[in-house]
């Protein structure tokens, strides 16, 4: 009998334990519940976007996003407006630029075509309703700043006296500007980083044109046959200049007409990330810009001939039309004399005058 009772008692010991486990259990589950229940409900409203647009100021934010510089509310065979926007950018990009930000404020582009004469119709609704109809028109006496950029190299010949003789004329130039100074010449160097100008080395190539020994020494010959071995002659020439991230050819009529030599310097010029710019009579067709472009290389060509106010005119006009050009010009006290009033003709076209590495 006293066995009887102890078995029991261990069986509802057992028991006891099992209720108060379950019991833990379940409290546990109902404070949880209870602790969601408590936290606020997350909105439903989705969270506004960085760049989301008051639908409300719609109109307003095109106006910004294309520049409007005037508004005419007369009514044409078109449309019910008249917006002005200045030159520099063509009709396609200001319909892109409108059409991004119509959608950005939630609008809805109804129709956008390019007219003539650098005119567009635009056309489009908010949940505000529909809008005036809108004609864009360029004006050509008005540019955007910056629009365009112009590259002024002033190139230093092998014996130039007014360099190491008057550089203070170079305070004359008060924007930015690129001294090309030929490798083969330190003491034109040593005057170049005296000035605050951008200096671009000058390096010689192989040609029968050469005139002095002091170019023919230093070189890039003919006989070069590995990109190893011109990546080291490069080397030798760029260092003179510290961080240089292109160069120009000195001559090298004869270096850039040789096939297996441009493909060479091709190679060289891409695993270096260098720009070229060649300044040869001639010229070659391997590396033309469109060449250069199918090669993933950064080239241009240029030509040095005599400095006047037609060649002036000229690289405002290429840097308008093309976005980017070079005014490249001999360094003597003409040359200065007519860049004087550059900054005020490229402003009024909205042409910014940069360091030559940016038009590559």
């Amino acid at each position: 009998m006293p066995m009887l009772f102890t078995i029991f008692g261990k069986m509802f010991q057992r028991i006891q334990l099992k209720v108060l486990v379950i019991a833990a259990v379940i409290l546990v589950a109902v404070l949880i519940m209870l602790n969601f229940r408590t936290k606020p409900a997350p909105s439903e409203e989705p969270t506004p976007e960085a760049n989301s647009c008051d639908v409300l100021l719609l109109n307003e934010n095109l106006k910004k996003a294309i520049n409007v510089r005037k508004e005419i509310k007369h009514r044409t065979s078109m449309a019910d407006e008249i917006w002005l926007v200045p030159n520099g950018m063509s009709i396609p990009n200001y319909m892109l630029r409108a059409s991004k930000e119509i959608e950005r404020c939630s609008g809805r582009v109804l129709e956008m075509r390019e007219l003539k004469n650098s005119h567009a119709l635009l056309k489009y609704e908010s949940e505000q309703g529909t809008y005036p109809s809108i004609e864009i028109r360029v004006i050509d006496s008005l540019w955007l700043p910056n629009s365009s950029k112009l590259a002024v190299v002033l190139a230093v010949r092998e014996l130039n006296k007014t360099l190491k003789n008057n550089p203070e004329i170079l305070e004359k130039l008060d924007f930015a500007y690129n001294l090309l100074i030929p490798s083969s010449r330190p003491e034109l160097l040593d005057a170049g980083k005296k000035t605050n100008a951008n200096i671009i080395p000058w390096i010689p190539m192989e040609s029968s044109e050469m005139i002095y020994d002091t170019e023919k020494k230093s070189q890039i010959s003919l006989g070069i046959t590995t990109e190893k071995e011109l990546a080291e002659k490069l080397d030798s020439h760029l260092k003179k200049f510290g961080g240089a991230s292109g160069f120009a050819a000195f001559y090298g009529e004869d270096f850039l007409v040789h096939s297996a030599s441009v493909e060479i310097l091709g190679n060289v010029l891409r695993s270096k990330n260098l720009w070229f710019l060649d300044l040869t009579k001639k010229g070659t067709a391997s590396l033309s810009q469109i060449e250069c472009a199918k090669k993933d290389l950064k080239c241009n060509r240029d030509l040095l001939v005599a400095e006047s106010e037609t060649l002036i005119n000229n690289a405002l006009k290429a840097a308008r039309t093309k976005g980017k050009a070079i005014l490249l010009f001999e360094f003597t006290e003409k040359s200065i004399g007519l860049l004087e009033n550059l900054p005020k003709l490229a402003e009024k076209q909205g042409t910014s005058l940069v360091f030559a590495e940016e038009v590559f």
